[in-house]
């Protein structure tokens, strides 16, 4: 991962996007509907980082991500890209920047080549590191993007995107179709991108991408933002998994080890051993056990995934 330096490349302020409306017609009556798709949402991506964005379906994540793009009208807030106003701007934006949306559409009819070709007219390629994508993705870019597999799009949309060697990066599940080989190779390819400087923002349904190339992880639910953090103190800061074997008869209750104020869930695993999940500070725990005579201690960090759920639980 990277060490990224203080410099924002994205800041996103109060940004609100709600769909549609409602109209009061006489009392209480109301027709219509508002949808919130991103409410009050405020974070910052810094320069050379690689900053995850996570959220389930419906969560906010693309209006937020299309927000970001001026793809869409928002209620209010700013963004900026490279200290530049998103809308204002967008234009000398976009020759900085490259995209991969979650729902990718390519020319069909054109060869992986001659996608390459037209958007070279647009922005040009970085032919050095356009040879190390074709060595890491195994898409034949020769053939005809409609005679591809889902996977082998992908990989052409992806070529595509990240040959011109973007200053940042925009990607909605950008591994989505993707063999392990291909995304074990595009993660590479991306670290590189972050230790020379690059930036990526990327939008992910698989925690497990996340927590293995990501600096910092922004969780977002009902269109708010509820945490940005780094994704090595969110694993230490919000839960730990710890194991307990007490020695002879003397062992607590599942009841009494769920009224301690730092554990969130407690499961029986043997008569004389308890697997806990714990919030934050672990003394308070140590502090208690020491009561007790304990034949085994473990304490672990718990996973992004299970620390995700924690969330939505």
């Amino acid at each position: 991962m990277s060490n990224s330096v203080s410099e924002s490349v994205l800041e996103v302020s109060n940004l609100t996007k709600i769909y549609g409306r409602e109209l009061n017609i006489g009392e209480r009556k109301i027709v219509g509907n508002r949808v919130i798709g991103a409410l009050d949402v405020s974070f910052s991506v810094k320069k050379g980082e690689i900053f995850g964005f996570l959220g389930p379906n419906g969560a906010g994540k693309t209006t937020t991500m299309r927000a970001i793009l001026d793809y869409l009208k928002i209620q209010t807030g700013t963004v900026t890209i490279f200290g530049l106003d998103h809308h204002q701007d967008r234009l000398e934006i976009r020759r900085r920047i490259g995209y991969v949306p979650g729902d990718m559409a390519l020319f069909e009819n054109f060869t992986g080549e001659e996608l390459l070709l037209y958007f070279s007219k647009f922005r040009p390629i970085d032919e050095e590191f356009l040879a190390e994508l074709r060595k890491n993705f195994r898409v034949k870019l020769h053939k005809k993007i409609k005679s591809l597999s889902t996977g082998n799009r992908q990989q052409a949309g992806l070529i595509a995107a990240l040959a011109a060697k973007p200053d940042f990066l925009i990607l909605d599940e950008p591994t989505s179709g993707l063999d392990p080989l291909m995304t074990a190779n595009f993660h590479k390819i991306i670290r590189k991108l972050s230790k020379e400087g690059y930036t990526i923002f990327l939008s992910s349904h698989d925690l497990a991408e996340v927590q293995a190339v990501c600096d910092r992880v922004g969780i977002i639910k009902e269109g708010k933002m509820i945490l940005v953090e780094a994704v090595e103190d969110l694993k230490t800061k919000f839960m730990q998994k710890v194991r307990i074997t007490f020695n002879g008869s003397s062992v607590p209750s599942e009841e009494e080890i769920t009224k301690l104020n730092t554990v969130i869930s407690v499961e029986q695993t043997k008569t004389n051993t308890f697997v806990l999940k714990i919030k934050e500070d672990v003394n308070e725990l140590l502090k208690w056990i020491s009561n007790y005579d304990i034949k085994r201690f473990t304490c672990e960090d718990a996973t992004l995934e299970e620390i995700f759920l924690q969330f939505y639980e």
